[in-house]
């Protein structure tokens, strides 16, 4: 009896042990990506935990068929955003993207946006828009 006492002891310490190691990683993060410029282009960018990077899986309804969008994760909000891109994204295709950055997701919850151009050719014109929401 004490035997069997001391062997659950053993397994259940081994399984403390083992459990303490565990990470919950973080909950997918949607980003609502609104029209600008009447474009008529809104979507979600879905961004997920991957360790020290994120991935970010982008969808648009309404966006023009056969023509490439390049995608940023850019500092600041749609309002006010810094010019420079902090991270790129694939071009949009089809409406659709995905891309993995090298960035926690805990990081672009500290003033970030994701933006969507009119085209290489029209870089200056945003056609869709969305914060990412801070922490």
């Amino acid at each position: 009896m004490l035997r069997s006492v001391g062997l659950a002891l053993a397994v259940l310490g081994i399984l403390a042990v083992g459990g303490a190691g565990v990470v919950n990683a973080a909950e997918p993060i949607t980003v609502q990506l609104a029209p600008l410029n009447n474009s008529g282009e809104s979507g979600t960018a879905v961004l997920t935990d991957a360790g020290l990077k994120t991935k970010v899986v982008v969808e648009i309804k309404g966006a023009p068929a056969g023509v490439g969008q390049p995608l940023h994760v850019h500092k600041g909000t749609c309002a006010q955003l810094d010019a420079k891109p902090a991270y790129g994204l694939t071009t949009l295709t089809r409406g659709k993207s995905e891309t993995t950055i090298d960035v926690p997701i805990g990081d672009l919850r500290k003033g970030y946006a994701i933006n969507g151009h009119k085209s290489a050719q029209e870089a200056s014109t945003y056609v869709f828009c969305g914060n990412i929401p801070s922490q």
